[in-house]
């Protein structure tokens, strides 16, 4: 293409912007006028209601009030809400119906009718956006389209970066234009989704809608409705497409799928925050995001005052988190009949002489157990633990079985479980008991990455053969599209997993070995410096194995500006953080420093592969060790051998 038939292309692209930007104004113009002048009457005729001493008039008035409301231009003419990015795709093809024949479709966020013409689809009109996601230029298709056989050729596909409503990027197949300092640039290079997030700096901003790939559009927009089972390697995309899928879901489906009846359950309260702050465009914001910990809260103060309830210390977790326990919960709710207060009922089904027995064993630990709890019940304290609450939710469920608890049971339309792997038996039953008959699930686990040492193995393979006998359907994602082949390369060896396949190359992992602490801490501050001044917008992680052991790195680094400690919630802001272990999982870095990975931190356990393999595979371009003790045996001889800090 020559350099004026570029500058063409360019001013045609920035033109058709403008066009759609004018028309979003023009529409929301409309949109406030409409609503204004509804208002205007309903105001008016509230107001003759008001004055009217008639009986049968003040009645008239009521009904055409209510009337016009149904109209209410405010519920079916929605505010733009992507003005500033208004599409991220376009589609042109050559269709064999002389109707359509070539045509281009621009493809955003949210679709934007001019009168009845639609000037941009949303990504959720599968019909036609899965032209743009399924196809390749050239390619010819055949497919149905609003119940008409269509065929045709793919023509061209166009991706654009658009941000504050200015065009910065345009990518083909075989073209790449970029605007850099006011300047476009021709042939530049594609960006994976961790460079497009350096180059805006905001770590929250998780835009992939248009990176989706054809696989994962696929099980997004099936039409399978009831329970879907997720897993795959570390980046694959399990809660991208979950999240995607119940985008979907509400969008095409809204009276089956309410925004308000959905749920979206996380790991933990970093994932919370993760999927809050990147998540709204796709999540409607009636849509709870929840821990499990903060959804059976709010679950149980629907049925009784639980609150504040919670006591510091842990007790019998192991017990309480086993397969075991939730058989003796369904045999005592079936054998006995409910005391008047729930908390009593918990505490006698932990203290049941028989059923315990049978089902938990007759052990020291379990004789402990019942003793403690007759204590409780002699002594009325009743004070919960952090692994009570869930048991107390399933209890409840079983009490109330056939009925419904809002929030708790019989409630949600769908729900995303995600790092199902992570939960008890008795917490997936919980989960699955507050949907609705449907049992409309979507499950997203990994069975390798499980980090938590008082589940048993049996909870979630059970839980997954009980979904099956209801029709479960189960999909592995088979690419990573996160961390390098270098870094998948290292995790798999660590772990003992097949590698999986990669989209991207770099660099080799580098091992930094030192005598002293003081030395590994003083390395680590000269290349994290370097690294700071070197690559301001990228986030970096330091992992560590314990939060006190954070906390000390800390201590040392905290003279660098750009540093921060984050063991509970994450702001996702370029820079480099400090962190342990279990807060990292399902969230991605430009790089990770594993601290101090030594054999006492990470013997050799399924455990310890467990948490290295979810550590390294947070890292996306980098990784790296820093180690003062001897090296875990997990890998030991497997990383590149290296005495140069990195950056330095």
């Amino acid at each position: 293409m020559s350099n004026q038939h570029q500058k063409e292309f360019i001013h045609r692209e920035e033109e058709r912007l403008q066009d759609v930007l004018t028309a979003i104004k023009e529409n929301e113009k409309d949109r406030t006028e409409k609503i204004r002048a509804h208002d205007a009457m309903i105001r008016s005729l509230e107001r003759q209601r008001y004055e009217s001493v008639n009986p049968r008039e003040k009645d008239k008035l009521t009904s055409e009030i209510r009337r016009l409301s149904a109209y209410d231009p405010a519920k079916y003419k929605l505010a733009h809400s992507s003005q500033g990015e208004p599409y991220f795709a376009a589609l042109s093809i050559n269709d064999n119906d002389p109707r359509i024949g070539q045509k281009t479709y621009l493809i955003g966020k949210q679709g934007l009718l001019v009168g009845t013409r639609p000037l941009v689809i949303d990504w959720r009109k599968a019909e036609l956006s899965q032209l743009y996601y399924e196809y390749d230029e050239g390619e010819e298709y055949e497919e149905d389209m609003v119940g008409r056989a269509r065929e045709g050729v793919v023509e061209k596909k166009l991706s654009y970066a658009i941000s504050r409503s200015n065009l910065q990027r345009i990518e083909g197949t075989d073209l790449i234009y970029e605007k850099i300092e006011g300047e476009w640039t021709f042939n530049g290079r594609s960006l994976t989704t961790q460079q497009i997030k350096e180059n805006k700096g905001d770590y929250r901003i998780v835009d992939i809608i248009a990176l989706i790939s054809a696989e994962q559009f696929r099980l997004i927009t099936k039409n399978h409705l009831g329970c879907t089972y997720l897993t795959g390697g570390a980046g694959s995309g399990k809660t991208t497409v979950a999240l995607h899928r119940l985008s979907y879901l509400v969008f095409n489906h809204p009276a089956t799928f309410r925004p308000e009846r959905c749920m979206v359950v996380m790991f933990n309260r970093a994932l919370q925050g993760y999927v809050l702050d990147t998540s709204r465009e796709l999540i409607d914001a009636r849509t709870p995001v929840k821990t499990f910990h903060s959804w059976v809260e709010e679950a149980l103060a629907r049925v009784g005052n639980f609150r504040g309830m919670d006591a510091r210390k842990q007790q019998f977790t192991e017990l309480k988190k086993s397969c075991r326990m939730r058989d003796l919960l369904e045999a005592y709710a079936r054998q006995t009949k409910p005391p008047e207060m729930a908390l009593t009922d918990l505490f006698q089904a932990y203290s049941h002489p028989q059923l315990t027995k049978q089902y938990l064993g007759d052990t020291a630990m379990v004789r402990a157990f019942q003793e403690h709890y007759r204590g409780c019940l002699a002594g009325n304290e009743f004070a919960l633990d952090f692994a009570d609450k869930g048991i107390l939710l399933r209890l409840i469920q079983l009490r109330h079985a056939g009925q419904t608890i809002q929030l708790g049971l019989n409630w949600f339309d769908h729900i995303i479980i995600d790092e199902a792997q992570d939960l008890s038996r008795i917490e997936l039953d919980c989960l699955a008991a507050a949907s609705t008959d449907k049992k409309s699930l979507t499950v997203c686990a990994d069975t390798n990455q499980r980090i938590l040492d008082f589940l048993d193995d049996g909870g979630f393979p059970s839980f997954q053969a009980d979904l099956t006998k209801i029709g479960l359907d189960s999909t592995e994602l088979t690419v990573s599209y996160r961390s390098t082949a270098q870094i998948m390369a290292l995790a798999s060896r660590v772990s003992g997993r097949p590698a999986t396949r990669v989209v991207k190359e770099g660099p080799e992992p580098r091992s930094h070995a030192f005598h002293t602490r003081e030395e590994a801490e003083i390395a680590l501050y000269r290349a994290i410096r370097a690294l700071l001044r070197a690559e301001p917008k990228s986030l970096t992680a330091i992992v560590c194995r314990y939060k006190n052991e954070a906390q000390e790195l800390y201590d040392r680094l905290k003279s660098l500006t750009g540093v921060r400690l984050e063991t509970k919630t994450f702001n996702f802001k370029p820079g480099v953080i400090i962190t342990n272990v279990h807060q990292v999982k399902g969230l991605e870095f430009s790089g990770v420093v594993l601290w101090n990975p030594s054999a006492k931190n990470y013997p050799n356990t399924t455990l310890s592969r467990n948490l290295l393999y979810v550590a390294i595979t947070r890292a996306s371009e980098r990784l790296a060790t820093y180690a003062y003790q001897p090296l875990s045996p997990l890998l030991a001889d497997r990383t590149c051998a290296t005495m140069q800090p990195a950056h330095e």
